[in-house]
């Protein structure tokens, strides 16, 4: 029988071990005894890997809109191609599931970080912002260097547009130079495999394992790519992380994304979060409901994230070491009739750049976050430490927590007359 891997003496049958059969799960089981029967080899593996790279691209970088069980389809395909990587690559159970708490937000281990890579409309908005930006890069300069931290195990945002230039001939390596960065043992161990696989060492001028939030890059660059954030922009380090690595890009460097607006507003949660999506076939900005975002009371921006905001950035110090940014005011406005009844959730607007976007529940870093520990007009008969209380009228200064659990803190500024 062929082997999967020729360099490690690795087969097919060596994947069904129990060390890594938490890695492959039903889907990727199936393609493995599919692959089993056909006896594929190296070469037509690397094959099918590369074009479901080329074809993903393809499809989010077309002016004409895809439908979504294509896209849904196409996708799977690539991740599903992406894993069998991982799988080669031989990580250990501990590299595979690691995952911790770190001084700047949570580590998501590589098998959690694997699925980025299929969430569709993220990549796609990501993949259309950056082309847009390199192409506006290589038009005044003839090579550009571009810095991925916290890229996982996948680099999601980034190899399959590179995959496409390679493919389509598009820009070639000598134009393009990518340093990947991710603190995971595991995630470096997979990107090498990916990007042996993939055939693109040449574009790729390091892959170092490093916490992003101290690393410093060797050359100026032109282009950060940084996505490490969960919804209501909680968990993740991303600010951390682009608050460091931001006095590295050039005078004219671009950060990808462009711009990230967090706001909060004031729901019916059943309505929000439940019956808007109950005719939908997947949530999407393009299907929420207009009797929904009518019912909504818009509390306004909590927090702007981009290249000049984070140069003005100044962090405050508590007592104990714990460090804040100081976000935006809000009021609570008055004269809403069932504030008491309503929640309180934050939800980020990502544009990545050149007016392309991640918009409200296109992917789960924008769905928005409930705050069940906010009570408006309301005081919970046993209020503990956690729980913020306030009412309407009331002025509300937002903080954004720099712990290993980042999150917004709000505090009262001036109570309602």
């Amino acid at each position: 029988m062929d082997r999967i891997d020729g360099t490690n003496n690795k087969t097919l049958y060596d994947f069904a071990n129990p060390e890594i059969d938490t890695l492959l799960k039903h889907s990727v089981r199936t393609q493995l005894e599919s692959l089993l029967k056909t006896s594929i080899s190296v070469e037509q593996r690397l094959v099918v890997l590369q074009q479901s790279f080329v074809e993903a691209m393809t499809l989010a970088l077309s002016e004409i809109t895809a439908p979504h069980t294509q896209l849904v389809k196409t996708f799977e395909n690539m991740y599903d191609q992406a894993v069998l990587s991982m799988a080669v690559a031989g990580l250990s159970q501990e590299q595979l599931t690691h995952q911790y708490i770190s001084a700047t937000g949570l580590i998501m281990s590589p098998y959690n970080c694997k699925h980025t890579i299929k969430d569709i409309y993220r990549i796609k908005g990501y993949a259309r912002g950056l082309d847009k930006a390199i192409q506006g890069k290589l038009k005044n300069k003839s090579s550009i260097n571009v810095l991925y931290p916290a890229c996982g195990p996948f680099a999601p945002l980034l190899l399959p547009l590179l995959s496409y230039y390679k493919e389509t001939q598009t820009f070639k390596p000598s134009q393009i130079q990518v340093t990947l960065v991710d603190i995971q043992p595991g995630a470096i161990l997979t990107l090498k495999q990916l990007v042996s696989d993939l055939q693109l060492e040449e574009y790729i001028s390091l892959i170092e394992e490093a916490d992003a939030t101290v690393f410093e890059p060797e050359n100026t660059i032109d282009l950060l790519v940084l996505e490490a954030m969960q919804h209501g922009f909680t968990k993740e380090g991303q600010l951390s992380i682009a608050k460091h690595l931001v006095k590295y890009l050039s005078i004219d460097g671009w950060m990808i994304p462009q711009n990230v607006s967090v706001k909060g507003m004031m729901v019916v949660g059943e309505t929000e979060f439940n019956q808007q999506w109950k005719t939908q076939e997947f949530s999407h900005s393009s299907n929420v409901a207009n009797e929904a975002q009518q019912d909504r009371v818009e509390l306004g921006e909590i927090l702007k994230i981009n290249k000049s905001t984070l140069l003005e950035m100044h962090e405050l110090e508590l007592e104990g070491g714990i460090k804040v940014i100081p976000a935006n005011q809000i009021v609570l406005p008055k004269g809403v009739e069932d504030m008491s009844k309503r929640i309180f959730a934050v939800y980020a607007h990502i544009e990545t750049f050149a007016q392309e976007e991640v918009g409200q529940y296109d992917s789960g870093i924008t769905h928005p976050r409930p705050d069940n520990s906010v009570y408006i007009d309301l005081k919970p008969k046993d209020i503990e430490h956690t729980h913020f209380v306030a009412s309407s009228g009331d002025t509300i200064q937002f903080y954004y927590q720099l712990t290993g659990l980042p999150g917004f803190v709000p505090v009262k500024v001036q109570e309602s007359i």
